[in-house]
């Protein structure tokens, strides 16, 4: 079997078992039992981190380790319609020509691609390698609790290599950090006199709220919002988004009002499809419903003021590298029924710019009255130059894909910057084969690029000697 199917198929069967952030102790479990049957040292820590070690192969033995790492969580998403419970439902997934796809929801080649070549490699004793470490971490995609609580024992290496990255042609260096901030309300609600409707964005793009923030993508909950303060409503329920890092593809709201909602919907429908003609699919329906109680006036207008002022999308590009976002915001999450709860993920590559969202949060909270909490804040990996880990990557790329490999940062949080802010000297860069339209129901992997990538870290590999 060649080296991208025996990856493909340690994906399917790693991901016939649901693992969602928060919920990875069965496929850690499973880890561990594979580490077993494949006669490798193995150890799970108390935040459910899998820690496996290869010894070096023969020829290696006076190299220094290597660390490969990826994640074991992946962000669950789907389809408006699909029946489909994330902790308890496996994703199905299917091939279509060049591509692996989920039915119906996301695939989570982000980052099940890096954890089925690291699990290729640890398998393969053919191979021409360093003693490596390979690390599992859990929760990447919500808290980075993994990686953030990581006993610093276990990266005693020069280099890292993450395998969490989605652009075959290139290698990260860099990226930004990402600060989580929420904003909970108590809510008054009052009887409603008004005729009642049910509204819904949906069927939009969707995608990564820091790799996609900057193309022309529509955010459900913002065409909501809108349309609400279009309508002069009044609100009783709003429930959009399931996870804050990605970009929010369906919002779905109650209201009660006496405009005329199908000219309402109709007007802004035409608007938004002119606005990003690429959201070819995007929907927005109504339908009158029975409505016993809403927000009183006050808490309706002040959500919908809020929803509609405050900013989703790129707020600075860098200074120094061309087309690449410095600093974004995505409101990702707003939950409405006896409380209020939004919940919003800023990025940034500027520690200046970082601070600067959260003094407008704060500012944000004392005008609404909102209570403001900022459970966590990544840090950002800095870029520094050139070193030897990145010459050889280069290199390796070079002789097996015959062209120049591309040093890039990221507009979104890698679990390497934990790493380096405990070991600053450790040199690392970030891998992986081609994704697109991670977070969302339309993710897939493409497997030609999958050789291509999977050689090159091999090569890179038999280089660390």
């Amino acid at each position: 079997m060649q080296r991208d199917e025996r990856i493909i198929e340690e994906f399917m069967n790693f991901s016939r078992i649901p693992h969602g952030s928060g919920n990875e102790k069965k496929v850690g479990e499973y880890l561990v039992e594979w580490a077993k049957a494949h006669n490798l040292k193995c150890e799970m820590d108390s935040y459910g981190n899998v820690i496996m070690e290869k010894d070096a192969a023969v020829g290696y033995e006076n190299a220094e380790k290597v660390i490969l790492q990826s994640h074991m969580d992946m962000v669950c998403v789907a389809d408006s319609g699909k029946e489909y419970n994330p902790v308890t439902d496996p994703i199905e997934i299917y091939r279509d020509g060049d591509f692996l796809k989920a039915k119906g929801t996301s695939l989570g080649a982000d980052d099940g691609a890096g954890v089925a070549m690291m699990l290729y490699i640890l398998s393969d004793n053919t191979l021409k390698h360093p003693a490596i470490r390979a690390i599992f971490t859990v929760e990447e995609e919500t808290s980075m609790k993994g990686a953030e609580n990581l006993n610093i024992k276990y990266l005693d290496a020069k280099y890292l290599l993450n395998l969490d990255w989605e652009e075959k042609d290139s290698i990260s260096s860099s990226c930004s950090n990402t600060v989580s901030i929420i904003f909970d309300s108590p809510v008054t609600k009052e009887k409603n006199t008004l005729p009642g409707y049910k509204i819904k964005a949906m069927n939009l793009l969707g995608g990564h709220s820091g790799c996609d923030i900057n193309l022309p993508r529509a955010n459900a909950i913002k065409i909501l919002a809108s349309l609400m303060l279009d309508t002069n409503c009044s609100v009783a329920s709003f429930n959009a988004g399931r996870v804050v890092n990605a970009i929010c593809a369906e919002a779905e709201a109650v209201i009660a009002t006496d405009c005329d909602v199908a000219e309402a919907v109709k007007a802004f429908k035409d608007a938004i499809k002119a606005e990003y003609p690429n959201e070819t699919a995007l929907e927005i329906t109504f339908e009158k419903c029975d409505v016993e109680t809403v927000l009183c006036k006050a808490d309706s207008d002040k959500l919908i003021s809020f929803l509609t002022s405050v900013h989703s999308g790129v707020f600075y590009m860098s200074k120094y590298t061309p087309d690449f976002v410095e600093t974004s915001q995505n409101i990702g999450i707003v939950k409405l029924s006896d409380s209020l709860h939004i919940e919003i993920l800023a990025r940034s590559s500027s520690k200046f710019h970082s601070e600067e969202r959260k003094r407008a949060a704060k500012a944000l909270a004392i005008a609404y009255g909102y209570s403001l909490s900022i459970p966590s804040e990544n840090p950002i990996w800095e870029e520094k130059g050139e070193n030897d880990l990145i010459r050889i990557m280069k290199k390796a790329y070079s002789e097996v894909v015959g062209e120049d490999l591309k040093v890039i940062g990221v507009h979104a949080g890698l679990e390497c910057a934990f790493f380096s802010s405990v070991k600053p000297d450790m040199q690392m860069v970030s891998v992986g084969p081609q994704l697109y339209d991670v977070h969302s129901p339309k993710e897939r992997w493409e497997i030609s690029s999958l050789g291509k990538t999977i050689d090159f870290i091999i090569k890179a590999l038999e280089m660390m000697y």
